[in-house]
């Protein structure tokens, strides 16, 4: 692994959720947290240790035979033009998601909406809107929980559930799989693999947390976005939503706010530097074959 690669895999575990494997483990986060998320998540990876250990770090007993064939994690891709990837989360919600679709058919853009089954099925005709856009969808779980805490069980429900919710109400198949704040296990990964689906993660997000910006916002994203990013956005605020008078999730609605009025910027200023924005699958797609060691492939070999 290339130093750069090394110095963006820290970035993302650090600042951007990043990719957290660990083992399937009892309890969840409910719907409202009565600890912090730290608190939750040192327990839950405590008593994944523990039962790492009394399994001597053994595949799980009893596991059915899965030749699942190859399902990547992405969290930008290697092209040859200028495109990129734009995608939002936890919604559709009646707050975000139609000003998203406005803006994203004033620009021209199709993206992928990684979508929350329960929100999903509270506001169906959303849904459809987004579908009717042109636009992907992604499976983003029933609940948003945090599948680093959930048993095998529960995982598979939560992936599952939000499939065969959403199913019933639009005909369009879920084309990927995007974990709630980037976190994933070993187990949520084969699920997906199950279900056919590549898991994306993302490589920008709309920029530093504490900014209260909108032309901050709007020029950070406008500005940080290469070809091959896979930009991550939302439109919605997550388990905020079982919740949404507690404290961290108007402050997520507050955030989730302010990227809705930057997306405009945004939008135009990575038009106006040649970038094409468009659904994970899509850029996907078009996409290479990442070299083997991170060297440059050769031409004519």
């Amino acid at each position: 692994m290339s130093s750069s690669r090394r110095q963006f895999l820290g970035r993302a575990g650090l600042g951007l959720g990043g990719l957290a494997v660990g083992g399937a483990v009892g309890g969840t986060l409910g719907t409202v947290l009565t600890r912090s998320d730290d608190d939750v998540r040192d327990a839950a990876r405590a008593a994944a240790q523990q039962q790492f250990m009394e399994a001597g770090g053994a595949a799980d007993e009893g596991e059915a035979v899965a030749r699942l064939g190859t399902h990547r994690v992405v969290w930008n891709t290697t092209v040859t033009q200028p495109i990129a990837c734009i995608s939002f989360d936890d919604g559709p919600t009646p707050d975000f998601t139609p000003r998203i679709l406005e803006a994203l058919a004033a620009a021209g853009v199709t993206a992928t909406f990684n979508v929350m089954g329960y929100n999903a099925v509270q506001h169906p005709d959303l849904l459809r809107e987004v579908v009717a856009a042109g636009h992907e969808i992604g499976n983003h779980t029933w609940t948003h929980k945090d599948l680093t805490t959930l048993t095998a069980a529960q995982t598979r429900d939560e992936l599952v559930r939000c499939r065969d919710e959403v199913s019933a109400i639009i005909d369009a198949p879920f084309t990927s799989f995007r974990p709630p704040r980037g976190e994933i296990t070993g187990y949520a990964l084969r699920v997906a693999a199950e279900l056919g689906y590549d898991t994306y993660i993302w490589s920008v997000t709309r920029g530093p947390g504490d900014s209260g910006s909108v032309s901050h916002i709007g020029d950070y994203m406008g500005q940080t976005v290469i070809a091959g990013d896979v930009l991550g956005l939302h439109d919605g605020i997550g388990q905020g939503t079982f919740d949404p008078d507690a404290s961290f999730a108007k402050a997520l609605a507050e955030r989730r706010e302010l990227e809705v009025q930057a997306l405009p910027s945004a939008l135009q200023q990575i038009a106006d530097r040649g970038i094409t924005l468009m659904s994970a699958n899509r850029l996907l797609a078009m996409s290479e074959a990442e070299p083997v060691g991170g060297q440059p492939a050769v031409a004519g070999n």
